[in-house]
Parts: structure tokens; sequence; C-alpha cells
């Protein structure tokens, strides 16, 4: 396999040398049949090329994934625009929220509208 050997700073995620493949090898380092588990099912879900790019600016970290997607904030301002038109079942599956949660947040908008 024919490459070249570029230098990063410490800063790098405690990388000192990265491995730049050119298109030809990445051809057959691309093909997920050969990853190991948890990156095969990544790239099932996204596709190689992706999985390659997260292996890539991620890999010998660990990575936790909060349940939340969407920010406090937006999740509130979403309520604030959607609450007269959804019903809170509807904003809580939309936010990945709980019946309840929605509901706090309808009250805290308008105990603040006051």
């Amino acid at each position: 396999m024919t490459g070249k050997i570029s230098e990063k700073s410490a800063t790098d995620n405690f990388q000192i040398n990265s491995l730049e493949l050119d298109q030809e090898d990445l051809n057959v380092v691309m093909d997920s049949e050969f990853y190991c588990d948890a990156y095969r099912e990544l790239a099932d879900l996204i596709g190689a090329n992706n999985t390659k790019k997260i292996w890539e600016h991620y890999h010998g970290l660990t990575i936790q994934f909060p349940q939340r997607l969407y920010s406090r904030t937006y999740s509130k301002e979403f309520i604030r625009q959607n609450m007269e038109e959804m019903t809170i079942k509807q904003m809580a599956t939309q936010l990945s929220l709980t019946d309840r949660r929605v509901r706090q947040i309808i009250k805290e908008l308008r105990r603040d509208e006051q």
C-alpha cells in the first residue's frame, strides 16, 4: 500500500502521524465487509465513506451520544410556535420528549408570558 505520512500537532487528538491514502487504496479500505463489528454497523447505517470520515476524526476516543438531539432552547421555541396547532403527543414525538416534559415547558411558557 502506498501512502504519505504527515505530521500533526499534539492537539489533534494526541496523534503524531496520519496516513493519507491515495484514491486507489481507499476503494479497498472502504469496503465495510472488512470493518470490525461497530464500524460495520455504522457503515450499514450511514455508508462506508461517512464511517471512514468519522473514524478519521474520532478514532481512539470514547464517544457517548446524549439522548437529547435538540437543544433546550430549540425545544422550547418549537413548543412555543406549535402549542396551538399540535397536540402534546405530536410535539413530544417530534422532539423525542415525554408528554410530561412538554406539559412542563408549556406551563413555563405561559408563566413567562404573564
